[in-house]
């Protein structure tokens, strides 16, 4: 098994493609038309030709939120004045005859990697409490855990959960 960053152009894109519409992803890492979305970096855990996990993560700057509606969110600063960056998971799914094997751990791993080379203070997540073996791993891995209730969608139903934060 290897892990390996993907992009179009690249031979396993199509397989990553069809992997991430199979765990209903899709929506949450690509354009309406496919394409892959702005500031979005894409790790597959391949076996060979084919793909047996992902981990999309977004490159972006941390930011406060904003205390008046009308505001938008306020950037961290970091000591020289830079906005502080995370690579926030999008996506992270293994397959289900593939899980347990250390595929989901290689993936969350070249995640801080990718991380550290890019400069990013964090590496985040969000996971609903339902994700049990989600919780573990990363918990095993030293992420911190702040449980919270999230509503997804406009009139979607609260979900109870919890980020995981890890400083990289």
């Amino acid at each position: 098994m290897s892990v390996i960053r993907v992009h179009p152009g690249h031979p396993l894109w199509l397989a990553f493609v069809i992997h991430l519409g199979r765990h209903d992803m899709a929506r949450h890492a690509l354009d309406d038309d496919g394409a892959p979305q702005p500031n979005l970096h894409y790790l597959a855990a391949a076996l060979g030709d084919q793909v047996v996990g992902n981990l999309c993560l977004r490159h972006q700057p941390i930011t406060f939120p904003a205390a008046d509606e009308d505001a938008g969110p306020v950037p961290l600063l970091g000591p020289s004045g830079e906005p502080v960056t995370e690579l926030f998971v999008c996506t992270f799914a293994v397959d289900a005859d593939y899980r347990r094997q250390g595929h989901g751990r290689e993936l969350q791993i070249a995640g801080l990697a990718l991380a550290r080379d890019l400069g990013c203070y964090q590496v985040r997540s969000w996971s609903s409490r339902d994700k049990t073996a989600n919780f573990a791993l990363k918990m095993s891995l030293g992420f911190a855990l702040h449980p919270a209730v999230e509503v997804f969608a406009p009139d979607g139903p609260p979900i109870s959960g919890a980020y995981f934060v890890m400083r990289v």
